[in-house]
């Protein structure tokens, strides 16, 4: 009797072994962020590079109650990786290549279920494609350096360009400033020899135009200087330099400056604004017959604005003539692209209005 239940216990105990070795997978599902796909194990499985979650499932149904599961996935992990209970493995992100997954139930570690799978590489996976973005950042940084060069080249034409057009105003100013004195000196030199008494006003105009002219050189070659870019600066050379025009004529001049400290000027701008200004203070001293001037600057937005008073004698507006400068003073203003408004009558003055984008 003994001997039977041995015999028994025995053959149940190899059938349960042989019952335990059925563990298979029984499931592959691979999901992209379109579709989930369920794949058939019969045929041979290829995903695409998109589809980065993988599920498989497995079961031994054999020992479903006492099961304990472990995984190994071959071009992935070196050891088996126990995962108790569950049925299921899950993988996210894995790079392009082929896997073969192992699954074993701990209780029988004797047989293992596997099913292999390709997962399509990736173009940014790829041995080309890290040369070619490498390609790519020395392609873009060569078109940024190029660009580079083509500003840098360009700012130094600029900067020549100001700089001839600072020397043709030099140069013509000097030239009609020095030929008037040489044209009042030779009057001079004239009537020096018949009545020395004649000469005197002549030599004071020589003296007048000599001491315009040293200011205009000095108001030009100031802005120049690279290190004059701050409007305060420059506008308080404006104020210097009408100060010493309009003076010579006993003229009163209230100049106020409401421009920010802050505010910065090219020497474009500097040298254009100087011109402007020259021409307007010019007019006054040898046309207006004025006692009187105000000036004021202000910054609205992104605009300068100034405007111009005197309590001159005036003129038409519709009579600008050549010789009193409005014209090249107009002209000016247009290659500064900004807006001028002069509102003047005979005997109340001049006002002139400006406004030019800093």
């Amino acid at each position: 009797m003994m001997r039977l239940f041995l015999c028994i216990w025995i053959s149940i105990g190899c059938l349960e072994g042989v019952l335990a070795q059925h563990i298979q997978i029984v499931g592959f599902r691979a999901t992209n962020e379109y579709e989930d796909s369920i794949y058939r194990l019969e045929k041979p499985i290829v995903l695409d590079f998109r589809q980065t979650h993988i599920q498989i499932t497995f079961q031994d149904a054999s020992d479903s109650l006492n099961a304990r599961y472990a995984y190994h996935l071959v071009g992935l992990d070196r050891r088996w990786q126990a995962i108790g209970r569950s049925q299921s493995v899950n993988f996210v992100n894995l790079l392009g290549g082929s896997y073969e997954l192992q699954v074993k139930n701990l209780n029988y570690t004797d047989k293992i279920a596997s099913l292999k799978f390709h997962l399509e590489v990736a173009f940014w996976q790829k041995p080309w494609f890290i040369p070619m973005i490498g390609g790519y950042v020395l392609l873009i940084l060569s078109i940024i350096f190029y660009f580079l060069r083509i500003y840098k080249l360009r700012s130094v034409l600029h900067l020549q360009q100001v700089r001839n057009e600072i020397a043709a105003d030099l140069h013509d100013d000097v030239g009609s400033t020095l030929g008037n004195i040489h044209f009042l000196g030779e009057m001079a030199k004239m009537k020096f020899e018949k009545n020395p008494a004649d000469a005197l006003p002549i030599l004071e105009r020589i003296i007048e135009n000599s001491k315009e002219m040293i200011q205009t050189m000095r108001g030009m070659v100031w802005t120049i200087n690279p290190d004059n870019d701050k409007a305060i600066d420059f506008l308080e050379k404006v104020r210097a330099f009408a100060e010493a025009m309009l003076t010579n004529r006993s003229i009163s001049l209230q100049f106020k400056n409401e421009v920010p400290e802050n505010q910065l000027l090219t020497i474009e701008q500097q040298r254009n604004l100087f011109l402007v200004f020259k021409e307007m203070i010019h007019n006054i001293a040898k046309h207006s017959q004025a006692k009187n001037v105000n000036i004021l600057l202000k910054k609205h937005e992104n605009w300068l604005w100034a405007k111009v008073t005197d309590d001159g004698v005036g003129f038409d507006t519709s009579e600008i003539s050549e010789g009193n400068g409005l014209r090249n003073l107009q002209k000016r203003i247009e290659q500064l692209e900004g807006k001028i408004e002069i509102t003047s009558e005979a005997g109340k003055g001049t006002r002139i209005k400006l406004m030019l984008p800093l």
